[in-house]
């Protein structure tokens, strides 16, 4: 705008806990924690500013019972899921306000191969003191996965060749290769009941990615959402490229 231009680069690690305190239900609490990275462009001039602090935690409960069947081999799950985004974060890092979420989570397992799981989430958003709203967002994720694993099996009498004995180590925990579908509405912020233009907006991405098990307890997630559809509300900064990176721990 004005002859200059804005980029921004968002870092944003993650502490997750979930605990399942009874049959079917669960609590997760998610503390995160930004970086941001601002480049600042006028004329031939660039100004850099990096800021970081705690955001807003969230905590959900989640109820696997609404319908739940076992099969050999698989299994199918629908599960409830409740929120709350509280403000305890730092003042430029927080929304200065309480945020509902409420949604559902499907999963399908077929022989422990292939896996499809779906998740629908909208988020009621208040006002903060300064009566501003960051506007209500809906929001879905769908995914197709497949398990694979090194078979180990070489026919008697023959030597496995290097290629092999790679994959073998490779995979001999297991891995899920995963396409995932990610879309987000937002609508736009209001500020004392006035929608603010240039807020809000569509967005799809599809993302390829995986997650490997490195023991049969710790595993590492890993996805790069590429935009497929970003369909802002006015001047704002489009998501170019994302990725997510995760450590799990099963205890």
């Amino acid at each position: 705008m004005e002859g200059g231009s804005v980029g921004v680069t968002q870092y944003v690690p993650a502490v997750t806990v979930v605990y399942g305190f009874s049959p079917g239900w669960m609590v997760i609490l998610a503390q995160p924690y930004a970086i941001v990275d601002a480049t600042h462009r006028m004329g031939g001039e660039a100004e850099r500013e990096r800021v970081s602090g705690l955001a807003d935690t969230r905590v959900f409960v989640q109820y696997g019972g609404l319908y739940s069947r076992n099969a050999p081999g698989g299994m199918t799950r629908l599960s409830a899921v409740f929120g709350v985004q509280v403000p305890t974060g730092a003042d430029r890092f927080s929304t200065g306000a309480v945020a509902y979420t409420g949604g559902l989570v499907f999963q399908k397992a077929v022989r422990l191969k292939h896996v499809f799981s779906g998740d629908f989430e909208y988020t009621r958003a208040t006002e903060n003191r300064q009566g501003m709203s960051m506007g209500d967002r809906l929001r879905f994720d769908a995914a197709l996965s497949r398990f694979v694993i090194s078979s180990g099996d070489v026919p008697a009498g023959a030597r496995a060749g290097w290629p092999r004995r790679a994959l073998d180590r490779l995979f001999r925990h297991g891995a899920y290769l995963v396409v995932e579908m990610n879309g987000t509405w937002q609508a736009r912020a209001r500020r004392r009941g006035e929608a603010v233009p240039d807020t809000g907006g569509t967005t799809l991405s599809v993302s390829p990615g995986i997650q490997y098990f490195l023991s049969d307890r710790f595993l590492v997630e890993f996805s790069a959402p590429i935009p497929v559809v970003r369909a802002l509300n006015g001047r704002q900064p489009e998501p170019r490229s994302t990725f997510l990176l995760g450590f799990r721990f099963l205890f």
